[in-house]
């Protein structure tokens, strides 16, 4: 069962490919296409930001309640939650952290649904262990991390310790099976 669910996307890719050279998506009936940014002209294309400490620094005071700290390493207040945020320019590295509860007190199901949703519902955020806690947790370069990511990450870190225990989801959007304990067979992917 394994086998087909890393040749179905490749069929469809492959299919969908072939129709775009044989002139465009009305060449396969039913299959739909999006439009992925590096077949758009470099001059429609986004333009990218280098990401810098300062950069930062203000979409976390945006997006939180409260930020204290300096030099690339904050803990920000959201609603009732502290978030971590440790940046390091010359590695290139920056994460969010966000402690959810003690390792101590974790239940195998729990950590079942960590895992599930690391997979299904935790999108670019994900569910870690560090210091005897559980915490959700962003982790990306600093440097190629773009505005709309950044804020996106803060909230997803956020959902992640805000639904531990229920839909284990870092958003509304997900993959497949649900943060629950029980595996689901992933859904088709759509291109």
């Amino acid at each position: 069962m394994a086998r087909h669910f890393f040749i179905r996307p490749f069929a469809v890719v492959a299919l969908g490919s072939l129709g775009l050279m044989l002139g465009g998506a009305e060449a396969l009936p039913g299959l739909r296409v999006s439009p992925a940014i590096a077949q758009q002209p470099i001059a429609q294309q986004p333009r990218l930001e280098v990401m810098t400490v300062e950069r930062l620094e203000a979409i976390l005071q945006s997006q939180a309640d409260a930020v204290e700290g300096e030099n690339g390493q904050w803990e920000a207040t959201l609603g009732e939650r502290s978030m971590l945020v440790v940046t390091n320019a010359e590695a290139d590295r920056m994460r969010l952290m966000m402690p959810i509860k003690p390792t101590s007190e974790l239940s195998v199901e729990e950590v079942q649904s960590m895992m599930l949703a690391n997979f299904h519902s935790a999108l670019d955020a994900r569910y870690a262990v560090s210091n005897g806690l559980v915490v959700s947790v962003f982790i990306h370069p600093l440097s190629t991390l773009q505005e709309r990511d950044a804020r996106s990450a803060i909230l997803q870190v956020n959902n992640l310790a805000e639904n531990f225990g229920g839909s284990y989801a870092s958003s509304a959007v997900g993959f497949g099976g649900t943060g629950a304990a029980t595996e689901t067979e992933p859904e088709a992917l759509e291109i």
